[in-house]
């Protein structure tokens, strides 16, 4: 009888080491899942910024070259000539679409057609403007100005890239802690100078 119950005891035991381990091997392949996701949307989204900062590189580019209307809180727009400095103008649009499901859709057009994205962003784009001693330059119902559009010299920009966690749908709130990518980018309009 007692090596029944020890047998028994052994069976309970092991049942509830064996439960441990695969409980513990699954929050490991949640927790790499995670990290694989935030690697992932990490380069993604520096890739994203370096591209945008590209553009943003040829804002003023050209004779009469500008920051055009419409311009402000989600949407820049402005003329420049392109890459290969030839002398025709061309219009980059970079803007935050019409919220989705998924988030915030952050395109780039050039000449009114779609060259990058749309990318997803957790929250809101955010353009900031600034003039030449770095006086932030305020935004009325959301856009620039048409008058304070030639005093823009400087942008900060920042968006949030984010990814599904390895969670379900129904945890919510701060339990979720989606992985995400904050990037704040400066740049400085050197071209707008030249104008």
């Amino acid at each position: 009888m007692a090596s029944i119950l020890d047998a028994l005891g052994a069976v309970i035991i092991g049942g509830l080491l064996l439960l441990t381990m695969m409980a513990s091997l699954f929050n490991l392949q949640g927790k790499a899942i995670d990290i694989e996701q935030q690697v992932i949307l990490a380069e993604v989204s520096e890739s994203v910024a370096g591209i945008i900062s590209e553009y943003l590189a040829v804002a003023g580019a050209g004779q009469s070259a500008q920051i055009l209307s419409g311009t402000g809180d989600s949407r820049l727009t402005f003329t420049g000539s392109n890459s290969t400095y030839t002398s025709a103008l061309n219009t980059y649009d970079i803007r935050q679409d019409s919220v989705t499901t998924l988030g915030f859709p952050l395109s780039v057009f050039i000449d009114n057609f779609r060259v990058l994205g749309p990318f997803f962003l957790s929250d809101s784009l955010r353009f900031f403007y600034f003039d030449d001693a770095l006086n932030s330059i305020s935004t009325v119902n959301g856009n620039i100005a048409n008058e304070n559009l030639h005093q823009i010299r400087s942008v900060r920009m920042e968006m949030e890239f984010f990814y599904d966690a390895f969670a379900p749908d129904s945890l919510a709130g701060p339990d979720r802690k989606d992985p995400k990518n904050r990037i704040v980018m400066w740049q400085y309009l050197n071209n707008m100078y030249l104008n």
